[in-house]
Parts: structure tokens; sequence; C-alpha cells
């Protein structure tokens, strides 16, 4: 039986490396296979670029690039540590694009940052976080790990 993979979604600072760590040492303690995610969620320029289609898809390119080192880190980080670990760049929406790679990759577990207080512009707020994390346990049978 194969162990069913832990996706790790992170963005980069201090929290999600906390968040990555935790990954990291869920994977050394199951023996399951690393996935670092990366969502390029292109929204919040789309929205407010719609003339410049043109100039919103080149920050959209950019902002994979960024993720894309970002995720080197993360994988380099967890190479030092022994675990071999993919890593995955996704663009769009941050929920559906993570369900959506969770149902791909039939995860075992997704590891996420908690809500950042403070943030100009969260992807989750803490009852969203909660809320989403219980749609995933009870739609895709995913175990959630919530890193504050």
């Amino acid at each position: 039986m194969t162990t069913r993979p832990i996706v790790c979604a992170t963005r980069g600072g201090e929290a999600s490396r906390r968040t990555q760590e935790r990954a990291i040492a869920l994977a050394r303690e199951q023996g399951a296979p690393l996935i670092f995610l990366f969502v390029a969620d292109t929204s919040a320029i789309s929205a407010k670029m719609k003339p410049a289609r043109d100039l919103s898809d080149v920050l959209a390119d950019e902002l994979e690039q960024l993720g894309a080192s970002l995720l080197c880190i993360a994988q380099a980080r967890a190479h030092e540590q022994g675990i071999e670990a993919d890593m995955v760049v996704r663009r769009g929406a941050v929920r559906p694009a993570l369900e959506s790679f969770l149902r791909e990759v039939e995860a075992g577990t997704l590891v996420i940052g908690a809500p950042e207080r403070g943030a100009e512009h969260p992807v989750f707020d803490p009852a969203g976080m909660d809320h989403f994390a219980g749609q995933i346990r009870a739609g895709l049978g995913v175990e959630v790990v919530v890193v504050e």
C-alpha cells in the first residue's frame, strides 16, 4: 500500500517556514511523499487591470516565477533534512486550485498556515479556514493540519 502524499501549501515568509517544517516532519514520520504547492492567485491582479490584459498576464507570469523560487527554497530545506520533495506551481484562485490539486494527487494530508493577523488581503479568515478545512476533510477525505 502506497502512502498518500502530503501537500504543503506555502507562500514564503517566516509563517510559511513553520508550515514547511511541519510538513517535512510529517513526511519523515509517515514516510509519505511531500509536495510543496504555491498557488499564484491572479484574481486581484486581473480585477484591477482589466484594460491592461497584457500587463496582467506578465505580472501573473512573474508571480509564478516568484512562487517557483520560493518552492526551490522549501525543497532545499526538505533535502537538507533528508526528505525529497516535489514542487508545483498553479495559477488561479487559492481555494479551488488547492481542492483540484488535492484530488489530482490523491493527497492524504494538507499542511497549511493559519491566516495571518493583520494581512491586507487574507485568503482565509480564522472562521473561513475552519470551514475550508472541514470541507476538505469531509469532501475529499484529506486530513488538514493548520500550522499557527
